[in-house]
């Protein structure tokens, strides 16, 4: 256990195109989570790392709606 929380952010396709994504929202890598789920993967952010942030979100590499 972490002792940090985290929020789910949605499905991916890979774990570069979730890696992507949260570059693209310039999330520092370590206060993201990448889990294999299925066909693909979920990616999940530090919950102390998304407030007050705006996500933004092209679409690509995604498996799912936003969340």
């Amino acid at each position: 256990m972490s002792g940090w929380d985290f929020d789910d952010v949605g499905k991916f396709g890979s774990d570069k195109a979730a890696e992507d994504f949260a570059k693209r929202n310039n999330v520092d890598p370590r206060d993201i989570r990448i889990r294999e789920k299925g066909d693909g993967v979920e990616l999940e952010i530090r919950r102390s790392s998304l407030e007050g942030r705006g996500l933004k979100d092209s679409g690509e590499g995604r498996r799912d709606g936003w969340s």
